[in-house]
């Protein structure tokens, strides 16, 4: 498993009440050392999310979040 902190840098909606899409955009957050040990082999992360309204509202601009990649199984 490899984590990575990100922080949310962005969102732009289009649209209104239920046909409301946001892209929401994460940049890595280097913060206090984080990302130290996957930054020194790929130091450069780019993550965006075309999400419905109601989603992306639980995304905050300026928060940070865990990223989590798993191996799958099937």
């Amino acid at each position: 498993m490899v984590t990575a902190k990100i922080k949310c840098t962005s969102k732009s909606e289009t649209g209104e009440g239920d046909t409301r899409q946001v892209n929401v955009s994460f940049s890595p957050d280097y913060d206090d050392g984080r990302n130290k040990e996957w930054a020194l082999y790929t130091p450069g992360l780019s993550l965006s999310l075309g999400l419905k309204g109601a989603v992306a509202d639980l995304f905050e601009v300026g928060q940070a979040y865990t990223l989590q990649f798993v191996p799958t199984e099937d």
